[in-house]
This record gives C-alpha cells, sequence and structure tokens, in this order.
C-alpha cells in the first residue's frame, strides 16, 4: 500500500486542476481586502518555480502608481501555474497578463512571502484608451463558478470605468467612507 501512494499523491499533486470555485468579491472588498493596488506593466514572465507542491510563474512589474501600500518600482507577482523542470500545472480562473500591457493590479502578499492578484482574474484590470483618449480601467467576468458571501451561486459580470473613477472610489473606501 505504500508503494502505491507515493505514485498516487505525486499524480493528484501534478494533475491540473480544470475548475474552480471563486468567492465574488465586490470592487470594495478588492480594495480593502488587497495589501496593495499598483498599476504598471508586466515586463516578462521571469521562470515558473515550486512553492511547497504547487508551481507559480513569477512575473516582474514595472510599477508606474502606487495607489494603496508602499510605493516600489518593481515588484515580483506570482501566478498559479505554469512550467518547472520539465513539469506543468495549470490553474482555472488564474489570471493571465500579456507582456507591456498596463493594469491596475490588486494585490495581496502571502504569509510565505508571495504576492499574487487577489481573487485569481478578479482582481486584474487591463488599463486602456477610450474614443477621447482617457484612461478606463476593464476587466471581463470571469466564467469561473463563483458564490457571493452566503455561499450562493452568483453570476460575475464585466467591470468598466474610468481610471480616475477607480482612483476616487479606493480613496473613498481606505478613508472608511465606502459602502460595506
Amino acid at each position: 500500500m505504500r508503494i502505491l501512494s507515493g505514485p498516487l499523491v505525486l499524480a493528484a499533486l501534478l494533475a491540473p486542476i480544470h475548475a474552480s470555485t471563486l468567492q465574488q468579491l465586490t470592487l470594495d472588498d478588492m480594495i480593502d481586502k488587497s495589501t496593495m493596488i499598483v498599476r504598471g506593466r508586466v515586463l516578462q514572465p521571469n521562470y515558473g518555480g515550486f512553492h511547497g507542491h504547487m508551481i507559480w510563474t513569477h512575473y516582474t512589474v514595472q510599477v508606474s502608481e502606487t495607489l494603496k501600500g508602499s510605493a516600489s518600482r518593481q515588484l515580483d507577482v506570482v501566478v498559479p501555474g505554469g512550467n518547472s523542470g520539465g513539469i506543468q500545472q495549470s490553474y482555472s480562473g488564474a489570471p493571465t497578463f500579456s507582456a507591456n500591457q498596463d493594469y491596475v493590479m490588486f494585490l495581496w502578499t502571502s504569509k510565505s512571502g508571495l504576492t499574487q492578484v487577489i481573487g485569481l482574474s478578479q482582481g486584474l484590470f487591463a488599463v486602456v484608451p477610450n474614443s477621447a483618449g482617457n484612461a478606463m480601467v476593464i476587466r471581463a467576468a470571469s466564467s469561473e463558478h463563483m458564490l457571493n458571501m452566503s455561499g450562493q451561486p452568483v453570476s460575475d459580470s464585466d467591470i468598466q470605468m474610468p481610471l480616475t473613477d477607480l482612483r476616487s472610489r479606493i480613496q473613498l473606501v481606505l478613508s472608511g467612507r465606502g459602502a460595506k
């Protein structure tokens, strides 16, 4: 029995996760729960590496603006999944970055020191110009199974707003005047 359990555990750890269940986070939840909110560009994926039983892909983010937390010019942001030593793991709902795309990222740092996007893809907003040239933040609705705070299934929705409105909302929530 002991001989079989090793390969079975290894297979379970290396098998891709095909579905995720996310807790739905409102914009105010993400503002409140994030340890840092930054605007920046992803320069490149640096490497994938094991932390515990999971592979994490490390990305270098060049920070152009800090909206919450301590200012830093560069950050190491990790995303679950990737390749390490010929082994690949994938995680449904994990955020995907495009090199040189401008983003607003709602980040949190775990007890192990890994900084990651809060709520998987929920905390990643692309910054794009609208037809008038003003910066907008957009995030497509997640297609992952999602539950509200009461544990009831809910559907996610797209978020699109001017970057100036997001900055104002962040300040409002951080001052304690946001909706809870």
